[in-house]
């Protein structure tokens, strides 16, 4: 059982509300749901969420619209959007709103269960380790990182990918891998989403310093390299 962790829901369809209440709750979750999407904005606005299943195609805010408003005022609650759309486009329009994850209706409640517990923990996890590589550092305990003094703002998501590149430096490392340490064992979707965060790394990376420093390696992966 998991406690102590809040789980917002929003979504205009009683019975999916109803649903991943029901089942959250049973895994021991404290569950919040909304069928209004401006009372579940302002809820997430308090700061007091763990994570937010945010159904995409709400009346008046929609999920991507909240996700983004969220990260625009530099609240970033894991966010994961859930939807009927299951196009490779919709789901990198949800990624590039901000969005830790993505699920297509109609879902496996064991898929949503097991991602939702992949980013709590992963959103909590605790690292006593101060990385630097370059000029790269990344404070596990306090999940912050900067570039060149400057700090880069990093969804649970893209910080886990910046980590495990840190802690693999000048090493070129395969989709696979990535999907399986940073993404988890459990993860069902496509390995093109670990293109489309290594994309909004690099755009924040090289907002600060154009050098690309995540570098594809061609029939591989990608690596963390600077240039000597």
């Amino acid at each position: 059982m998991d406690q102590g962790q809040t789980i917002l829901i929003a979504d205009d369809e009683k019975n999916i509300l109803t649903l991943l209440e029901m089942e959250l709750s049973a895994e021991g979750y404290k569950v919040i749901s909304f069928s209004d999407s401006t009372q579940a904005m302002a809820c997430l606005r308090q700061g007091e969420v763990d994570l937010a299943l945010l159904d995409w195609n709400m009346p008046v805010m929609s999920g991507l619209d909240i996700c983004k408003r969220l990260r625009n005022t530099g609240q970033f609650v894991p966010v994961i959007i859930i939807t009927a759309r299951d196009e490779m486009d919709d789901q990198i329009a949800a990624l590039d709103s901000g969005a830790d994850d993505f699920i297509s209706k109609p879902f496996n409640i064991r898929e949503v269960l097991a991602r939702a517990k992949a980013l709590l923990r992963r959103s909590k996890g605790v690292s006593s380790d101060l990385l630097v590589v370059g000029e790269l550092k990344l404070n596990g305990v306090e999940r912050t990182c900067s570039y060149k003094s400057q700090e880069l703002l990093l969804t649970v998501r893209e910080f886990d990918l910046l980590e495990w590149f840190m802690r693999n430096p000048r090493q070129a490392i395969s989709r696979t891998k990535l999907i399986e340490n940073v993404w988890g064992y459990d993860y069902f979707g496509d390995d093109n989403v670990v293109d489309v965060y290594v994309r909004y790394l690099r755009r924040k990376l090289e907002e600060i310093d154009p050098e690309r420093i995540i570098q594809t390696v061609r029939g591989v992966g990608f690596a963390l390299k600077f240039n000597e």
